[in-house]
């Protein structure tokens, strides 16, 4: 979150970032942003029930993570139509990436983070190039997913057979 703050102090004096979900860090973000002169424009504003009303206010969704394996709220960003900006450490990149569906550099990068987010405060051109890659994240239903853990471990299973019955060799890793 310091790096998004950080960064924010590059963009245009309108643009703002709005923090939703619990932080242990929340005093200290509060802190740099004073620090930096734009507390005016951070808001953090802790747990949410429901965060549908802040993705449906929002123009990007932006995520520096140091490390996230598979974060539940860029997925919903994308599900809503937002442009995501992420770092390489986010499981979800490669979706972004190989989707067209938002930018990402590396986690601690605040000027390429900077540049990624004024990139994405042009509505209209954002607009155009990310408001159809919703469909990405379509097929990550609980269903779908449950189904592709249920096939792996299918194959996981026989593979075992397999092996434990001579009929192949180990893999090698």
């Amino acid at each position: 979150m310091a790096t998004a703050i950080q960064a924010l102090t590059q963009l245009p004096s309108n643009a703002y970032l709005f923090v939703v979900g619990r932080d242990r860090s929340a005093r200290r973000y509060r802190r740099l942003a004073r620090h930096l002169g734009i507390a005016r424009r951070v808001a953090l504003l802790g747990a949410q029930d429901d965060p549908r009303p802040f993705y449906g206010a929002a123009d990007a969704f932006v995520l520096p993570t140091l490390y996230d394996p598979c974060p539940n709220a860029a997925l919903e960003a994308m599900a809503c139509g937002l442009p995501v900006v992420t770092s390489t450490k986010c499981g979800a990149a490669e979706l972004v990436t190989e989707n067209d569906a938002g930018l990402v550099c590396a986690a601690r990068d605040v000027d390429a983070l900077a540049r990624h987010m004024m990139t994405l405060t042009d509505a209209e051109a954002v607009a155009c190039w990310v408001g159809e890659r919703a469909e990405a994240v379509l097929p990550l239903t609980p269903a779908a997913m449950t189904l592709q853990l249920v096939l792996l471990y299918r194959d996981l299973i026989a593979a075992a057979v397999a092996v434990r019955d001579g009929k192949t060799k180990p893999a090698a890793l």
